[in-house]
């Protein structure tokens, strides 16, 4: 009897959803056999989002927090698919009605990292006054300037494989892309330096897979959930998310939230919140047991949020959110 046999029942095959990017492809192709060593059939659905086919607009200036989701999305409500596949720091805060997030797979590495141009032999630090780097990331930028000031950031959009090809062929100095991405495209030796949290706190979500699928189905949730949760990522994960959901941020906000397992099972969680010139930076940190996650994390963001944050983010999005407290969008 297959491992698939003595669990509830579920499609066969199972349609996954996913987008097509070469690195979209490897978690597919990573959850893929997963679900196979435990005697699932699965196919494979390439689907185009928004955010692919907008290739030339900044994410921020799109508008949309699910940009790279809603597609998918779409193919899951009409049982187009059975599951989708997605980086979790592209899921929003809130998953859409009728949707549920079954699984968070085991983490890469959450850091960003610096990728130098071909001519510049040196690390971050070795940076000249006034040095350029890329980067397709509100947060990166906030942060960057806050810890530099005389840095010239740029925009840069695309897959991986494109934006180091703008890379290579540009004047910048240098590039900051996700350790985890580049990892998982077999890119690991254009990672110049892996960047310290102290200059520059992940993404929420940033190197974990999150596996959705219709809320609906909860065979199937629970299924994937058996098959591809891993504990950690989700302690972490949820307690980042819901961060995320407190400040009601998105592409379009340039904050940061991290959040790990230490050996004495004890989750720390960092956090800030950054004005886009760097001029201001709120940051803090705070200690729990895992299942607390979630509740120090909206404790961490209302703290923030009342040091400054708050402001900072009235600044950006105007009147594109309604607050429901002095210090909470």
């Amino acid at each position: 009897m297959s491992d698939s046999d003595s669990g509830p029942a579920v499609p066969d095959p199972l349609v996954l959803g996913t987008r097509g990017s070469t690195l979209a492809l490897w978690q597919a192709n990573y959850v893929k056999s997963k679900l196979e060593a435990r005697g699932h059939r699965v196919l494979i659905e390439t689907i185009s989002t928004r955010g692919d086919e907008a290739r030339d607009t900044a994410i921020s200036e799109i508008g949309d927090e699910a940009v790279f989701t809603k597609e998918l999305d779409y193919a899951l409500l009409a049982g187009d698919i059975h599951l989708a596949v997605h980086s979790l720091k592209d899921i929003p805060s809130t998953v859409p009605e009728g949707i549920q997030l079954a699984a968070v797979a085991e983490r890469e590495n959450p850091l960003d990292a610096f990728v130098s141009h071909p001519s510049f032999d040196g690390h971050l630090h070795d940076l000249p006054e006034g040095a350029t780097l890329a980067t397709a990331s509100l947060r990166r930028t906030a942060q960057l300037r806050t810890w530099r000031p005389d840095l010239e950031v740029v925009p840069v959009r695309g897959n991986v494989d494109t934006r180091l090809d703008k890379l290579d062929a540009s004047d910048w100095h240098g590039m900051v892309l996700a350790v985890a991405g580049l990892l998982r495209m077999g890119l690991s030796a254009r990672i110049r330096q892996r960047i310290d949290s102290e200059i520059m706190i992940p993404a929420v979500g940033q190197g974990a897979l999150g596996i959705a699928c219709a809320a609906d189905d909860p065979a199937l949730a629970d299924r994937l959930h058996t098959v591809l949760h891993d504990a950690a990522a989700g302690y972490a994960t949820d307690a980042e998310r819901a961060f995320l959901a407190e400040v009601q941020g998105g592409c379009q906000v340039p904050m940061g939230a991290w959040a790990r397992l230490t050996e004495d099972h004890t989750l720390e969680i960092d956090a800030c919140i950054a004005a886009l010139d760097g001029s201001e930076h709120y940051r803090g940190q705070r200690s729990c047991a895992p299942e607390e996650g979630p509740a120090e994390a909206r404790a961490l963001a209302q703290s923030l949020l009342a040091e400054g944050g708050a402001e900072v983010l009235d600044r950006i999005l105007g009147d594109q959110v309604n607050r429901a407290s002095p210090f909470r969008p």
